[in-house]
C-alpha cells in the first residue's frame, strides 16, 4: 500500500498544495532600532547524484540569487551596506571561519558569492592555514538565513492508525475521498553578535499539505497552489515573517 499510493496519485490524482501560514499572533509590526546585517535569506536546491551502488546523495546545491527574502525582515539591511574600507579587527579569524563553513556546508560553493559581499577568505585543506576577515563594521547583529528546499521525503499527513485507514480508503475509492500528505519545509536562522559570536539558532520545521483527489477543485489563492515549488517558497516566506516576529520579541 505504501508504494501503491504514489503510483495511483501520478495516474489519477489532482494535487493541491497548501502553504504554511504565519499564525495571527506572530505577525509583527514593530521596528526596533537595531543595526542588523542580513546574509543569505535565499532559497536553494540540492543537486542529486548517484554513487556506484546507485544510491542518491546530495552532491551540490544552488542558490536562487534572483529571489531574496531579505525584504521580509524589514529592520535588517543587506550585509554589504555595512562594509567599510578597513578590516574589522574586532572579529577574529575563528568566528569568521565558523560562519563561512556553516553556510558553505549547506549551500556548497553557490554561497561564495553571498559571503564575499562582506568577507575575504581563502580556505585550505589544513584549516589552520585558512584565512578569513570581515569587512563590515557598525553592526549590532548579523543574521544568516537559510531557507532551503527540503530533502526529506513526503509523509502521510495523519500518521495515526486512522490516518492510514483514510489513505487506504482514498486509494480504494480512486481518490473520490481526498488523500492528504505532508511535504517538510525547513528553515534555519543563525543570530550572531557584533563580533560574530553565535548567540542563537532558530529552527523551523513546517510542512506543505498536499491534497489529492481527481475531483478536487483548485482554488488558487495566497495559501493554495497547483505547483509544489510555489507552495514551498510561499511557506518559506511565511516562516521568514514568523522569524522576524520571534527575533523582535526576544532581541
Amino acid at each position: 500500500m505504501k508504494f501503491l499510493i504514489p503510483i495511483l496519485i501520478t495516474i489519477l490524482g489532482c494535487n493541491s498544495y497548501t502553504s504554511y501560514m504565519v499564525p495571527d499572533s506572530k505577525i509583527s509590526t514593530s521596528k526596533p532600532n537595531k543595526k542588523i546585517a542580513l546574509i543569505g535569506f535565499m532559497n536553494y536546491e540540492f543537486q542529486m547524484s548517484n554513487d556506484r551502488q546507485g544510491r542518491s546523495y546530495r552532491s551540490s546545491a544552488s542558490i536562487d540569487y534572483d529571489n531574496s527574502m531579505k525584504h521580509l525582515f524589514p529592520t535588517g539591511k543587506e550585509v554589504s551596506t555595512f562594509n567599510s574600507n578597513n578590516i574589522n579587527n574586532q572579529i577574529g579569524r575563528e568566528n569568521c571561519l565558523d560562519l563561512v563553513y556553516e553556510y558553505l556546508n549547506i549551500v556548497k560553493d553557490s554561497g561564495e558569492r553571498e559571503l564575499k559581499k562582506f568577507i575575504e577568505y581563502n580556505l585550505t585543506p589544513d584549516t589552520s592555514k585558512s584565512s578569513c576577515s570581515v569587512k563590515s563594521n557598525n553592526v549590532d547583529y548579523y543574521i544568516l538565513g537559510v531557507p532551503g528546499k527540503p530533502f526529506n521525503s513526503r509523509t502521510n499527513y495523519d500518521e495515526s492508525f486512522f490516518g492510514y485507514l483514510k489513505s487506504a480508503l482514498s486509494v480504494l475509492t480512486f481518490f473520490l475521498v481526498p488523500s492528504k500528505q505532508a511535504e517538510p519545509v525547513n528553515a534555519y536562522f543563525y543570530v550572531y553578535d557584533s563580533k560574530l559570536n553565535l548567540i542563537e539558532r532558530f529552527v523551523y520545521n513546517k510542512k506543505v499539505i498536499i491534497t489529492t483527489s481527481w475531483w478536487f477543485n483548485l482554488n488558487e489563492n495566497e495559501i493554495e497552489f497547483n505547483d509544489i515549488n510555489q507552495s514551498i517558497i510561499k511557506s518559506q516566506e511565511n516562516i521568514t515573517k514568523e522569524f522576524y516576529f520571534d527575533f523582535n520579541t526576544k532581541y
